[in-house]
């Protein structure tokens, strides 16, 4: 019988039948899309799960050891013609360069020069995967197959097709190492290089992954094979090893960072086996024996190895190269994000591993103790306690509400527990970073944010984030860039200033305003702060509804279209793609934390935008809001 006409029209009843049509509402935009949004989201998936070769996608084959005949992602697509036509003929940039063997260290590399590191950024963009990347992709392949039903060609099973990134950390070596070593790719303690907060790891499986991995130690320079060869010499060639040819360079990104390993280890897989076993398989947990779980549980004690008294967890092991420059970072320098990243991993891995323990009948005793010794671990680390080796933190959340918070913002980064600083905390002041506080809202949840510092604190963060990050056209926010050293921001008169639009960056905005759009809809009607909620709620919605619509225009067919500041001219003859995939940003720029952004279609961007679409959050459990 149809329920309308079971429903007797009661005051009682008449709520419920208005609560039923409310929720109805609500879930008609997740459940119901228009066929040309489904062939558009459809498209940029393909992009996801199809060979770099050909096809339009951003998938290479392994042929390395127990990795031959995998799938795995890159970071990119790019063209020789977008280097060779765009950022070589850009005001100051050389692209000539000499690439010299030395035959002591068996590397062959360019000078120190501007041309040496724009060859070493494209080699980097060409043939590199960042961690981080590949696991945003990890989830987003899962949440297109079991949500969206996108196929994957050869139809792929999409487990097996994510588990290949959890088997390339858990190996150890290139895709297309030649010579496959086991750890090759992990920072393992070497004397004074890549020391863990005084700590020695020299066992591969317990030591960071280095952020970028290459398909191979020699890696190919776009520019090679193409009528831009010619700008590539080379001087001291080994005869006797064909290996070493012109085009040919030694990858030299080795930086292992917390928060590029956070996503690896714990954001990325642990929500791909959510996806896959409690989503799709309708399993009440994820299995203990399975990859991604082994993989999390031995990288936390490093984890929590790299955590300080005062509850930040730093940035790199000692001896870690800076992003620019031959400089070592300083060991105790924190970057606030990467520990937002940790957080939300380690609440992740938390209940993943209390569900298991709760759920899988055959868990033996040994089983179990690594279990609860986990969940102990992990909870003094987001709430302070006693680590291995009988050392005290005060916690994550300790640390982010007593020290990352400032002037109504996170700040970026900064230096914890340095004794050769006065304060146990000294806050980098001197730029200001939008992730680390679009995430830190995703993560913490604005109802958090609001109980440790007033009512309405997530909202005003969000107003001063605008005011200094955010991008538009004239007085309609179109999203975020990186930092308030941008161009970005608000003129006097409320009209958005447009220096470099980024659709990850976007899509994390968009998320921390779902986050406060979820929060500040649960204030009831009765309550004093009612009112002013729902004023949040006209600027959130309409903030949330531009931003959607405006990311769009950074999608690689649309984006020729659109007239953004540092274009480049003929888009579509330096790069075209039979798949529509999410450009990294609007146009090239050196981001102020260290690395350049470019117009090119991104494994990462493509990505948040199967999460948006599909509203899910990656920085909590299940991915609800």
């Amino acid at each position: 019988m149809d329920l309308q006409i079971r429903l007797r029209t009661t005051p009682r009843l008449q709520n419920i039948r208005n609560t039923i049509s409310f929720l109805l509402i609500l879930a008609a935009p997740t459940l119901v899309q228009s066929k040309s949004a489904s062939i558009e989201l459809e498209s940029s998936y393909r992009f996801l799960v199809s060979d770099t070769e050909a096809t339009g996608g951003v998938l290479y084959l392994a042929t390395a050891g127990q990795l031959q005949g995998k799938r795995l992602p890159l970071s990119f697509v790019d063209s020789a013609a977008y280097w060779g036509e765009h950022v070589c003929q850009l005001p100051g940039n050389i692209c000539t360069i000499l690439d010299t063997y030395n035959p002591q260290m068996y590397t062959l590399l360019p000078q120190k020069s501007l041309a040496g590191d724009l060859q070493t950024e494209r080699i980097n963009t060409h043939d590199g995967a960042n961690i981080y990347d590949a696991a945003t992709w990890q989830i987003a392949v899962m949440l297109g197959h079991v949500i969206n039903h996108f196929r994957i060609p050869d139809n792929q099973d999409a487990y097996a097709l994510v588990n290949n990134q959890n088997q390339l950390l858990q190996e150890g070596y290139s895709g297309n190492a030649s010579h496959a070593g086991v750890g090759a790719n992990r920072a393992i303690t070497a004397g004074e290089v890549f020391v863990y907060n005084h700590q020695f790891i020299s066992n591969p499986k317990h030591a960071y992954t280095f952020r970028m991995l290459p398909r191979n130690w020699l890696s190919s320079d776009p520019f090679s094979g193409t009528r831009y060869a010619d700008q590539i010499k080379t001087n001291a060639l080994p005869t006797h090893n064909p290996d070493y040819q012109p085009g040919k360079v030694t990858w030299t990104d080795w930086k292992p960072i917390t928060g590029e390993n956070a996503w690896a280890f714990l954001l990325g897989p642990l929500h791909a086996a959510y996806i896959n076993y409690v989503i799709d398989l309708k399993k009440t947990f994820i299995p203990y024996q399975d990859r991604a779980v082994q993989n999390a549980l031995d990288l936390l004690p490093t984890f929590a190895a790299m955590q300080s008294p005062s509850g930040a967890v730093y940035y790199a092991p000692a001896g870690t190269v800076a992003n620019q420059g031959d400089q070592l970072i300083n060991s105790y320098e924190v970057a606030v994000e990467n520990n937002f990243s940790l957080y939300a991993g380690l609440q992740i891995l938390r209940a993943t591993l209390q569900s298991t323990l709760e759920n899988e009948i055959t868990l033996s005793a040994a089983d179990k103790a690594v279990i609860n010794k986990a969940l102990q671990l992990s909870d003094a680390m987001i709430n302070g306690g006693t680590l291995e080796g009988n050392r005290q933190t005060a916690g994550l959340l300790v640390f982010f509400k007593d020290s990352a918070w400032r002037n109504g913002e996170f700040v970026q980064g900064g230096f914890a527990d340095d004794p050769k600083r006065e304060s146990r905390w000294v806050a980098n002041s001197q730029r200001k970073a939008v992730d680390v506080n679009t995430w830190g809202v995703a993560a913490l949840g604005a109802r958090q944010i609001d109980q440790w510092f007033g009512f309405g604190t997530s909202y005003q963060n969000w107003q001063q984030v605008k005011q200094w990050g955010g991008y538009g056209a004239g007085k309609t926010l179109w999203g975020v860039g990186f930092s308030d050293q941008d161009g970005n921001g608000l003129n006097a008169d409320g009209t958005y200033r447009q220096g470099i639009l980024s659709t990850e960056w976007t899509a994390g905005a968009i998320l921390m305003v779902r986050n406060m759009l979820a929060y500040y809809q649960t204030i009831p009607q009765a309550s004093s702060q009612y009112d002013t909620a729902r004023r949040f709620l006209e600027t959130l919605e309409r903030d949330e509804q531009s931003m959607l619509t405006a990311i769009k225009n950074l999608r690689i067919d649309t984006y020729a279209t659109v007239r953004f500041p540092g274009q480049p001219s003929n888009y579509t003859k330096l790069l075209s793609l039979p798949t529509q995939p999410y450009l990294y940003a609007s146009k090239r720029y050196l981001i102020p934390f260290g690395w350049y952004a470019n117009p090119l279609p991104s494994t990462c961007a493509t990505a948040w935008m199967l999460m948006l679409e599909n509203r899910y959050n990656p920085f909590v459990y299940g991915g609800t809001q």
